[in-house]
């Protein structure tokens, strides 16, 4: 059983409330929330057609693995705040961005609403590097292949933290049809097209870069991850995708 933070509260909200809430932000997720939907489901066909699960399982296994408490968390692409609130019941000190300024006012507001605060900010994680600041982990969920420079993304990761929880799809390795270099080393990658800034769920420019299985181990490595553990494989409608917990260094090491 989860326990939850004492930061927690029990917020009242009254059926006419909830209903106000959900009209008034562009929701493209929900929670339950005292047995109600905050926030909408299957807005995209195919797309969060349940609701999000707090803590989500990956938290869990995270905390099972690390011990989240008392530990630093950035939360690299919040969305809607699903898992910032999970996130929140293991551990106070959460930090979430996102670069969609949408993004950042529903996943303070989902936190609110859930009786719980962390620190949200607008930041493009294209760019985000050790001057945001330093953490313990970081945990990145279903953002790197949204990318268009994910092993420059990766390397500046490694310079934030000292254990990263990545989630991600990748790519398979027939249909890899480029190879981009970074500071002299090849990656084989796939390029996707992404919608741009008017699709919720994309990535912010015309296309992302997935990496294959053996570049995203090398881009790790060289970004200082000396031990990468593999959590879980899954397939989905998009293709492979994985979920790890690289250890920067040669052991476990916490960024105070």
């Amino acid at each position: 059983m989860v326990m939850r933070s004492p930061a927690f509260r029990r917020i009242a909200l009254s059926a006419e409330e909830l209903g106000e809430i959900n009209r008034m932000l562009d929701w493209q997720a929900g929670t339950i929330l005292e047995g109600r939907l905050l926030g909408r489901l299957g807005v995209r066909p195919g797309k969060r057609t349940k609701p999000g699960e707090i803590p989500d399982y990956r938290i869990v296994e995270l905390d099972r693995r690390v011990g989240l408490k008392g530990k630093s968390v950035l939360e690299v692409g919040c969305f809607e705040g699903i898992h910032t609130v999970g996130l929140r019941m293991f551990t106070e000190d959460v930090t979430a961005v996102d670069i969609r300024p949408s993004n950042v006012v529903k996943t303070l507001a989902r936190l609110s609403f859930h009786g719980t605060w962390a620190k949200v900010f607008k930041a493009d994680v294209e760019v985000l590097d050790r001057s945001f600041g330093e953490f313990a982990v970081v945990f990145h969920c279903g953002v790197l292949y949204h990318l268009m420079s994910p092993v420059e993304h990766l390397s500046r990761i490694g310079q934030m933290c000292g254990y990263l929880f990545l989630d991600t799809h990748i790519a398979r390795d027939e249909p890899c049809t480029e190879i981009v270099e970074v500071d002299g080393v090849s990656y084989e990658v796939a390029r996707h097209r992404e919608e741009g800034w008017s699709d919720p769920f994309g990535g912010k420019g015309s296309y992302s870069l997935w990496l294959t299985w053996d570049s995203l181990k090398t881009a790790l490595a060289r970004a200082g991850f000396g031990s990468v553990e593999v959590i879980e494989w899954r397939e989905e409608r998009n293709g492979p995708r994985v979920a790890l917990l690289a250890v920067r260094g040669d052991g476990r090491r916490d960024v105070v």
